[in-house]
């Protein structure tokens, strides 16, 4: 007579092999997957705006600039082909949030100076920008005081179609979370980030200086505050670089809270994102604290440690209906 235990204990054996290597192998992988740069420097919109601060009281120009709540950067991967063969598109949507907060425009391409802000003459670093901004007046107590911000969700595609795309290791910076005034004394404008737990985030380092942004969490989030004091595009101590595995989209939340009025209200809030850490040329790590791994709470592959215990409940029940069958007998 054939013995059945024994056949179901080698078939239960074979498969928890099976799954043990395949959950192995993928983590490994993934351990091992290195981000691709992202360029968001062209998209199928049409611009709404030539140049949004163009003619600001501080004169900077930040480049065409698009009103529409979400926007398809096109190609965003040179290189990286997903399973159509065709490239990444990468579509960012975003929505204000807040009393009197309204979401201005997104800025693709958009140019910065290496040492100073933002100028049309300056080299292209293929980044996204955006801005948004709360309603009101320079009146101490008007509707332009407040907290509020701006949800910014990116999601990859197949490029050209609606077919998600997702990546084993994505790595964005964002740079001018920052704020306005000159620290606690007079401080106008709380600028920060928030990130929520279990969405692929795997990693962060923000700047290593001591105006650097806070990082903090809760049970839900982590948050990355400015210190209230304005600083440059290029100045790491108002960006963070975030790393992502086993995600076809990121969620990030901007967050402001305006404490003071501005002479120029309404006051935009702006930020921007680079894919490829070409902001800071060849020493893009050079000022950044050491990474903190937050893979704990990312949603990614399997654990081995669940599929061994998955596994080794199923032999435990399997054997305790076949005792109660023979009890019955």
């Amino acid at each position: 007579m054939k013995n059945t235990s024994l056949s179901l204990l080698s078939r239960n054996r074979s498969i928890f092999a099976s799954l043990l290597m395949a959950a192995v192998a993928t983590v490994s992988q993934t351990d091992k997957a290195a981000a691709f740069d992202l360029k968001f420097n062209a998209t199928t919109a049409v611009a709404t705006d030539a140049d949004y601060i163009a003619a600001d009281p501080f004169g900077f120009g930040f480049g065409a600039g698009y009103s529409r709540s979400a926007i398809r950067y096109t190609n965003v991967a040179p290189g990286v082909a997903g399973a159509l063969g065709n490239g990444l598109d990468a579509v960012f949507t975003a929505t204000a949030k807040g009393t009197n907060y309204s979401f201005v425009e997104h800025i693709p391409n958009f140019r910065s100076a290496t040492t100073t802000a933002p100028t049309t003459t300056a080299a292209a670093y293929q980044d996204a920008a955006f801005l948004y901004q709360i309603a009101g007046t320079s009146t101490a107590g008007a509707t332009g005081l407040g907290k509020g911000g701006l949800d910014y969700k990116i999601e990859l595609f197949e490029r050209g179609t609606n077919t998600r795309y997702t990546a084993d290791a994505l790595r964005l910076l964002v740079y001018d979370v920052d704020g306005e005034g000159a620290g606690t004394t007079n401080l106008r404008q709380d600028e920060a980030v928030r990130i929520a737990k279990g969405a692929g985030l795997v990693g962060y380092q923000v700047g290593s200086s001591a105006q650097a942004l806070i990082p903090t969490q809760d049970a839900t989030s982590y948050l990355f505050s400015g210190r209230g004091i304005n600083v440059a595009e290029t100045d790491k101590s108002g960006a963070a670089i975030f790393y992502f595995a086993n995600v076809n989209q990121v969620n990030f939340q901007f967050e402001a809270d305006t404490l003071a009025p501005s002479s120029a209200d309404p006051n935009p809030v702006f930020s921007g994102i680079d894919g490829d850490l070409s902001l800071y040329g060849t020493g893009a790590l050079t000022g950044f604290a050491t990474r903190v791994d937050t893979s704990a709470t990312a949603t990614a592959v399997p654990e081995p440690f669940t599929i061994i215990g998955t596994l080794v409940g199923g032999t435990a029940a399997l054997r305790m209906r076949k005792k109660l069958k023979a009890d019955k007998a």
